[in-house]
């Protein structure tokens, strides 16, 4: 064999190598801990989701799924991190709509792009957001909302910019202007202490994340943004019920992993996704939480990304969203 033709034959032997090794790889994911990181603090809707959601994952692939919390900058410091991951699987992401909404929100400020730093998963639960306030709060319903804003701004919390929650106040700031006043957290669960601490005169989160709390009578929910009532805290009206012309769809929250990730690897988790989500004691307890399990496909997902990324720019124009 001359030393030319000895080189194809060794360079052919190992690229069929690392092909075998990549694939095997790929076959034996995951084998060691997953990260699963988060954009917002603990304690709100989706942080339940996640850690419940990475108990499940973990118990079928035998490893650990370790829930990171990364809040800050709207979500965007959790998102840069995972577009910059290693694009092996080992570190996913769990966000929500502020993905899409954050591009035009921190149009100058945003390293990542929501339809090509990622490989979506799927599309993992859907819920509403709630209008609440503290029990031994004067405002009882919309009306008396609308009256303590005719005398001073009332402040409002949210769990951060870009995501469902802060696209409904700025809707209702629209329908009553100059009497609402924005106040981001960095969660659902940060907002809601402090509107138990008396920081803010109301919230707007998602259900699961007031849902006990309206049921333990610590707040009091005033109307659930969707077109009918949520079968977990019933007594909350629509907003339509409420006398509140307001169209609000549910939010999202998805998991992604980084752009470059093998698809059998996005397959294989989102197969674990939807085997989580079908399993009936987890998807009784999403919904006791306020959850819609969906567990939708990766091309759905990237659907949905692309179509958001097209039309939030002059949604929340339209609504009048922006970060001061």
């Amino acid at each position: 064999m001359t030393p030319r033709a000895w080189m194809r034959h060794a360079l052919a032997a190992a690229a069929l190598f690392i092909g075998f090794a990549a694939q095997g790889a790929q076959a034996a994911f995951p084998d060691k801990p997953v990260r699963l990181v988060l954009p917002l603090s603990p304690g709100g809707a989706m942080d339940a989701l996640g850690r419940g959601l990475a108990e499940q994952l973990g118990a079928q692939w035998n490893v650990p799924v370790i829930v990171e919390n990364r809040a800050g900058a709207g979500g965007n410091i959790a998102s840069e991190m995972v577009a910059r991951a290693e694009p092996d699987g080992y570190t996913l992401l769990l966000t929500g709509d502020m993905l899409v909404a954050n591009q035009t929100l921190f149009k100058n400020n945003v390293n990542y792009d929501a339809v090509r730093s990622f490989a979506p998963v799927g599309i993992v639960a859907v819920t509403p957001p709630v209008i609440v306030v503290r029990a031994d709060s004067p405002i009882h319903d919309i009306a008396g909302l609308r009256k303590l804003g005719a005398q001073r701004l009332v402040n409002v919390g949210t769990p951060g910019y870009g995501n469902s929650n802060h696209l409904a106040l700025a809707r209702l700031q629209g329908l009553y202007p100059d009497t609402l006043l924005h106040v981001p957290y960095k969660g659902a669960g940060p907002a809601v202490v402090a509107l138990l601490a008396g920081e803010t005169d109301a919230a707007i989160v998602a259900v699961p994340a007031a849902a006990n709390l309206i049921r333990t009578g610590k707040l009091r929910g005033l109307a659930v943004l969707q077109a009918e009532r949520s079968p977990i805290i019933g007594d909350v009206p629509t907003a339509r019920e409420a006398g509140l012309d307001l169209d609000s769809g549910s939010g999202w929250f998805g998991m992604l992993a980084p752009a470059g990730t093998a698809p059998d690897v996005v397959q294989r988790i989102g197969v674990s996704v939807s085997t989580a989500l079908n399993e009936p004691a987890f998807r009784e307890r999403l919904r006791a939480q306020g959850f819609e399990a969906i567990g939708g496909s990766s091309a759905d997902f990237a659907h949905r990304i692309a179509s958001d990324a097209l039309k939030f720019p002059a949604l929340l124009q339209q609504a009048g969203v922006s970060v001061n």
